[in-house]
């Protein structure tokens, strides 16, 4: 529980100290140009406990921080990486695989990645 507890307040001062593109370099963003991210009015509201879906490590403890359009993802293995909102539907998490891009469905409760997982939020 104290391992989570101090991991919760780490991640809370990374969301609030890290560096986050202001353009668009990453192949996963569909762009050959750079260009700002655009503040998202109404952003879904991702943040909070989710749980490994599968194909494999399935029920392990995920997480996502939110603040605004800007995310930073734990998956089951403890990896951070820092992330956007794309739009309504879509996260990328910057740091995975040269920009892993996952598609929110089920009403902003599930993340299917473009690598085959999914995660599910509790």
């Amino acid at each position: 529980m104290n391992k989570y507890i101090a991991l919760i307040l780490g991640l809370a001062a990374l969301i609030t100290t890290s560096c986050y593109p202001t353009h668009c370099t990453s192949a996963a963003l569909n762009t050959t140009t750079c260009s700002p991210i655009h503040y998202i009015s109404a952003s879904p509201h991702v943040a909070g406990d989710w749980k490994m879906g599968g194909p494999y490590n399935i029920g392990l403890p995920c997480l996502i921080l939110q603040s605004g359009n800007y995310l930073t993802f734990v998956n089951e293995k403890g990896d951070r990486s820092r992330g956007v909102l794309k739009n309504r539907s879509e996260v990328i998490a910057l740091d995975w695989e040269g920009g892993l891009p996952g598609t929110l469905t089920n009403n902003s409760r599930r993340i299917n990645w473009k690598n085959g997982t999914w995660w599910i939020k509790q």
